[in-house]
């Protein structure tokens, strides 16, 4: 992703995508056909090692369903991840959002595995390369994706260019600083919007209203603190719990001031906002619109158009394809081919 993805993704591949709460694999085609789809649930409090077996067994189960459905041999494999993480040498370096995964090589261990050239990239870096070559930010240069989910993150494309960074770590929008003395971050830093617009973000502050007494409604959902789910706040609000209800409006207030920032700082065409929780609430993109009309410079606030993702879930499934299809032939990923294990 150093250059333009100019070609259209003409091989198949297999697309895995790990998430802090479910693994998902699937055969992709290059006309977006995605089948053989299979997903585990992550259960990383199970350890590195349970975790990085359960991705490999998955990889392994897709290519035997796509062989005997006939389907064309994937050519390589495409891995979403949370970050940070070095997509360079295919190391996943420190996820908030996955306990104990630090500097772990999951490429070169899936490589062994599967048998097959694998390609890691941060989520969100595979979800704008899917909304921007074939969903809500088609045809635009600069795109900005976000994701609003059990995290909070983005990925974003500027001049036709997928933005990575030297560090891999470019587009990393849910740390930015929307209150200076905010919660703390799941990566330690405070006032991060992720710890405030996250799904891990309010679910954590319904647990504390009801181990106070102060969300009635959402006592009567669930009444052990620790069981508590991002959900479970939004229906509690949608019913009529009045302190719940805040805390989406303070979720959906961090998620639109990060927006408008964007669009100062990087004056995009398109934000598109995806996620689970993205799609459960589409109130959240009006939120969205009203935080940029407030707080940024009116002209590009004017020209930015705020979308819902338009592949969903999927995003992390086709994102991979131009991304693997690119590094196949790109020396700056280990020359394209797959490590001999040791």
């Amino acid at each position: 992703m150093r250059r333009a993805v100019d070609e259209p993704a003409g091989q198949p591949i297999l697309a895995i995508d790990l998430g802090g709460t479910r693994i998902r694999a699937a055969h992709v085609s290059p006309d977006l056909a995605v089948a053989c789809r299979m997903a585990v649930d992550t259960d990383d409090e199970e350890g590195v090692e349970a975790v990085i077996g359960r991705i490999c067994n998955l990889a392994t189960d897709v290519v035997a369903c796509a062989g005997a459905a006939g389907l064309p041999a994937p050519v390589g494999i495409g891995i979403s991840s949370p970050g940070p993480l070095d997509p360079w040498q295919g190391i996943v370096v420190a996820p908030p959002n996955l306990a104990g995964w630090r500097d772990v090589p999951l490429v070169d261990r899936v490589e062994a595995e599967v048998r097959l050239p694998a390609f890691l990239e941060r989520d969100t870096n595979v979800a704008v390369m899917a909304e921007w070559r074939h969903g809500a930010g088609q045809g635009a240069e600069d795109v900005i994706y976000v994701t609003v989910s059990t995290g909070l993150g983005g990925g974003i494309v500027l001049g036709g260019r997928p933005l990575i960074g030297k560090d891999g770590t470019a587009g990393e929008v849910g740390h930015m600083t929307v209150e200076l003395d905010g919660p703390i971050c799941g990566d330690g830093a405070p006032g991060h919007a992720e710890a405030i617009g996250s799904g891990t973000a309010i679910a954590r502050e319904g647990r504390e209203l009801l181990a106070s007494g102060a969300a009635p409604q959402l006592a009567r959902l669930v009444s052990d603190p620790a069981q508590v789910s991002a959900a479970q706040v939004a229906q509690a609000a949608e019913e009529g719990d009045a302190a719940c209800r805040a805390v989406l409006d303070r979720a959906w207030t961090a998620i639109g001031a990060m927006c408008a920032s964007l669009v100062n700082a990087l004056n995009p065409e398109v934000i598109v906002i995806g996620g689970s929780i993205a799609v459960h609430h589409p109130t959240l993109l009006d939120a969205v619109r009203a935080e940029i009309d407030r707080r940024a410079f009116p002209r590009p606030a004017r020209r930015v158009r705020v979308s819902l993702a338009e592949h969903g879930d999927d995003v992390s499934l086709i994102g991979s394809l131009p991304i693997v299809n690119e590094r196949l032939h790109d020396p700056a990923y280990r020359h394209g081919q797959m490590r001999t294990p040791a």
